[in-house]
């Protein structure tokens, strides 16, 4: 420890003295006695030792009884050491707060296990969540935990990385029904464990066993990379937004491809009364800007009763959208009529065309729309916020805007929240990127 407090005091010097003031040993000497004091070396020796301290450890059960465990005993003597080689605990207290210091070194070990057995103060199958207060030592070691009663044995979803030097709360928490809310996820999920045997089973106790695991230099790089996104997965439901933008991405592809390509298929292959009329018509609807048409459809779509639905973020996709039915109408021109009229004598109907000679010929652009849809859809976030009142409902890209103003538009945890959302845009576009191309370059031709 003493070399690290060295290196820990030289780091700090190297930051703030000059290099002209290291030559000269009287000048470096008196630059130390004004630089160096308590605090810094108090700082440094704080982030050089290596400790856990263990603050209170909380109970509650589903009639919403709390319970601190060991409260009748010193911090020191509430947990039972089991591997006193590798740490020891020592009573210690900053200020008013009391708390046991776990002090350990890892050269003599690479795990800590510490074991408490307690009386709830209620029946342990009434048991609804632990909690621990505690203090890390920004190691990024990492902390599980396991409860056994009644004779089974529980584990925690996930360890947890002992990152910064603040006092927090850790909460480990069994499966209910706000796991499935939009509540922010401040706990670990507690599973049953496969293995019960040798489970603790003694009437109207229960046992906790905290394990403190050494993390190697590499591990602790991906637990830092991987803290942010673990943060954003508790703060929102994520995968309640992905499957909502999934079923909209899915629905407005469907509905856009099968309407336009079949619109167009009117346009551009049958000849009725009125055609190039309507044609103009929908070509109009184009230069209609879109905030002129925002609260009629609001209107309509209040009236039918869809607000506060997802109908009005599909629906709307089975009449078309005019630019890409212009898209196709132009493809579709170029093909050759020889292929039609081949078919019309082989007996097959429109449809049959359409559906057996049309489709096939115009696959490029049909993806190249539906990678258009599926961008606009993903990325959607002025018709959720029209639309959709009900958190539950929101898609992704709404999401994300509420958890922005939910973290207070922490940089980090928005970053990585929006990483999150683009890698499917990112995936989407490189797997259908020939379709695309393609689709883009062959709409351009003329026919």
């Amino acid at each position: 420890m003493q070399a690290g407090v060295i290196r820990g005091l030289y780091d700090r010097l190297s930051r703030i003295l000059k290099g002209t003031e290291w030559e000269d040993p009287a000048t470096f000497r008196a630059q130390l006695d004004k630089v160096v004091n308590d605090r810094m070396v108090t700082d440094v020796v704080t982030s050089v030792h290596r400790r856990l301290c263990l603050g209170q450890l909380r109970v509650r059960s589903q009639g919403l009884a709390e319970t601190v465990l060991g409260a009748d005993r010193p911090f020191s003597e509430r947990w039972n050491n089991r591997t006193p080689s590798v740490a020891r605990l020592v009573d210690q207290q900053e200020k008013s707060l009391q708390y046991a210091s776990v002090n350990y070194d890892f050269r003599q070990g690479s795990e800590i296990t510490l074991e408490g057995a307690y009386a709830p103060g209620f029946a342990p199958a009434d048991l609804q969540r632990v909690q621990l207060y505690l203090k890390p030592d920004d190691t990024w070691h990492e902390l599980d935990l396991s409860l056994e009663m009644n004779g089974r044995r529980y584990v925690a979803q996930r360890r947890v990385p002992m990152a910064n030097y603040n006092w927090t709360m850790i909460t480990w928490q069994f499966p209910g029904p706000d796991d499935t809310s939009t509540k922010i996820k401040t706990w670990v999920l507690l599973n049953e464990a496969k293995d019960t045997a040798g489970a603790f089973n003694e009437p109207g106790r229960l046992r906790l066993t905290l394990q403190l695991h050494k993390s190697t230099p590499l591990q602790a790089w991906c637990s830092k990379i991987r803290l942010n996104y673990d943060r954003v997965l508790d703060h929102i439901p994520f995968w309640r937004y992905v499957r909502t933008s999934i079923f909209l991405v899915v629905a407005n592809v469907v509905l856009t491809v099968f309407a336009c390509s079949l619109i167009a298929f009117a346009f551009a292959r049958l000849n009725w009364p009125g055609r190039d009329v309507c044609f103009l018509l929908m070509l109009g609807t184009l230069m209609i800007p879109g905030q002129v048409t925002m609260i009629p459809h609001f209107l309509i779509w209040k009236h039918l009763g869809a607000y506060d639905t997802l109908t009005p973020l599909w629906l709307g996709s089975a009449f078309g959208n005019a630019f890409f039915i212009f898209l196709l109408r132009q493809f579709m021109r170029s093909i050759p009529r020889d292929l039609e009229d081949a078919a019309l004598i082989d007996g097959c109907g429109y449809l049959r065309i359409y559906w057996h000679i049309i489709l096939p010929l115009i696959k490029p652009s049909l993806a190249a729309i539906a990678i258009f849809t599926f961008m606009g859809t993903w990325n959607d976030f002025m018709s959720p916020l029209i639309y959709i009142a009900d958190q539950r409902l929101y898609p992704l890209a709404f999401g994300l805007y509420a958890f922005s103003v939910q973290v207070g538009n922490n940089p980090a945890l928005t970053m990585a929240a929006s990483l999150l959302m683009t890698l499917p845009v990112i995936a989407i576009f490189f797997l259908a990127q020939k379709y695309f191309i393609q689709g883009v370059t062959l709409t351009g031709i003329k026919g």
